[in-house]
């Protein structure tokens, strides 16, 4: 065969070639539309003053006022899961399969899928936890894939190597305060069944028919020093695993279950 003769059967071939990519191309279908339940999270660290204004939370910012002490803020994740609905007859809708988990000085994502389908109905509350549920809480973090927050990878060391179980909460900084003098770093890690926290945040009731929704809800930080126990930051009180019978990390817990708030929701039907 001359060399004509091939020239043409290879343009020939690539013709046919070109003819089908671009047919496959014409008939593939368009991407489908974003569907489905998300949490959208947001970190400030309080509400005012003024009435209304939020004081915005900032790694690495001195100071913050507390009741009792001044805080600098170095680093903060937690896990979020056990998320619910609650209908207008009290009865829950639950999405157990969801795990959100924030890094604020990672910058991890902080909008989180609960549900691959928009649920329809008239509801009053959403129910969220921080940290993990048991069963999860004492499985093999190795056996989840990368993609999950629970994978060790994903996390940035978020599991106890010398405890079973995840951490659920970690908040590390600085302290400071002028009476008596006295400056040192503050290290929280609160972990363990004993304090994972169910809470639940109403909501005037809202009918939901989109085909996308997205819940909207607020880490308030400054809660967690002063929520319903005024917590003072001292040499024996800057540090806790969240060892059993620790007080500190009781009180801290406690103060967590009410430093989230409910900031509204958002739905769009494309």
């Amino acid at each position: 065969m001359n060399c004509l003769a091939m020239n043409k059967i290879q343009s020939y071939g690539l013709g046919i070639l070109l003819f089908l990519m671009l047919g496959c191309q014409s008939k593939s279908p368009e991407p489908p539309a974003s569907t489905g339940l998300f949490l959208q999270l947001g970190h400030v660290y309080e509400m005012g003053p003024p009435p209304g204004a939020a004081v915005p939370l900032i790694l690495n910012q001195s100071w913050l006022p507390t009741t009792l002490n001044q805080i600098e803020i170095n680093h903060c994740q937690y896990y979020l899961t056990g998320f619910a609905l609650q209908r207008s007859d009290s009865s829950w809708l639950e999405f157990p399969d969801a795990v959100a988990y924030a890094d604020l000085e990672r910058q991890i994502q902080y909008s989180w899928k609960i549900s691959n389908t928009a649920p329809s109905g008239t509801f009053i509350a959403f129910r969220l936890a921080v940290g993990v549920d048991s069963l999860r809480n004492h499985s093999d973090p190795a056996l989840w894939p990368v993609s999950n927050p629970l994978s060790l990878l994903n996390s940035a060391h978020m599991h106890w190597n010398w405890n079973t179980g995840y951490i659920f909460f970690k908040l590390e900084g600085q302290y400071q305060r002028t009476d008596p003098p006295l400056n040192g770093g503050f290290s929280y890690h609160l972990g363990g069944d004993t304090y994972y926290r169910p809470m639940t945040l109403r909501f005037p009731s809202t009918t939901l028919n989109k085909v996308l929704e997205t819940m909207k809800v607020e880490l308030r930080m400054r809660q967690f020093f002063d929520g319903s126990h005024t917590h003072w930051i001292t040499d024996s009180s800057s540090f806790s695993h969240a060892s059993l019978g620790d007080r500190v990390a009781e009180k801290l817990a406690s103060n967590l279950g009410g430093a989230f708030a409910w900031k509204g929701m958002s739905s769009t039907n494309p």
